[in-house]
């Protein structure tokens, strides 16, 4: 695979994700936790993001601890994202 298509996939990947992440906010479904009451690895994760988003940053690590991993990727993501623009911009000068 090439670098070109490597770096479509990845960035469609990306888009993937923000985008589920955008629905997931505006449109929350229910999931089998909401029903049956079992927890789940992701109860809470809503909360956190939402509480991490304004800058509340231990209160979402108490709600879920697989908010610094959900942090740690979008930190990669955009340094990649932004090192692509940055390496774009560089080579049209």
């Amino acid at each position: 695979m090439n670098r070109s298509t490597f770096r479509q996939v990845r960035f469609g990947l990306y888009a993937a994700f923000v985008l589920n992440g955008i629905i997931q906010w505006l449109i929350p479904f229910q999931y089998r936790c909401n029903i049956t009451g079992e927890e789940c690895f992701a109860c809470g994760l809503r909360t956190a993001v939402s509480l991490f988003l304004q800058g509340r940053f231990s209160e979402a690590y108490q709600f879920n601890k697989l908010i610094i991993v959900i942090v740690i990727i979008g930190i990669a993501m955009a340094a990649d994202v932004l090192h692509y623009l940055y390496q774009r911009q560089k080579s049209t000068k």
